[in-house]
């Protein structure tokens, strides 16, 4: 029987010079931010587990009633949709700021910019699954 040899990661914790932090295990995209190492971590295997059959729940369960559960979504959406006008906002402020940029700040505030557009994109995402 073969097995595959344990691969280890390191956990960085990135700030840059605005005092946002970033969470990686890929250095080689945190230029000019201050990097501390977190801890090694094992790699996971990716591959999706196979699906377990649905568990019944049992009868002690608490239930949440529909009223409830829609003022749950609404408090999600509120903050979905106010983290989305704030990341909105930082980026708008990332690429007025990349305008006027030198060269060497340009790289790091595309880097910055392209970030906040993933950012965005999940936010997005996630209030599609809310609707």
């Amino acid at each position: 029987m073969l097995c595959a040899p344990n691969t280890w990661a390191t956990l960085w914790k990135c700030t840059d010079g605005d005092g946002r932090v970033t969470y990686t295990n890929d250095r080689s995209s945190t230029k000019g931010m201050r990097c501390e190492a977190l801890r090694d971590l094992p790699y996971l295997d990716s591959t999706p587990a196979p699906s377990a059959p649905a568990a019944a729940s049992p009868s002690s369960f608490p239930r949440v009633s529909p009223g409830e559960q829609r003022q749950r979504d609404d408090l999600r959406r509120r903050i979905l949709e106010e983290e989305k006008a704030a990341e909105h906002q930082r980026l708008q402020e990332t690429q007025r700021a990349l305008q006027t940029a030198s060269p060497e700040r340009a790289a790091e505030l595309k880097a910055q910019a392209e970030r906040q557009r993933r950012n965005l994109e999940a936010i997005e995402r996630e209030l599609q699954r809310l609707r």
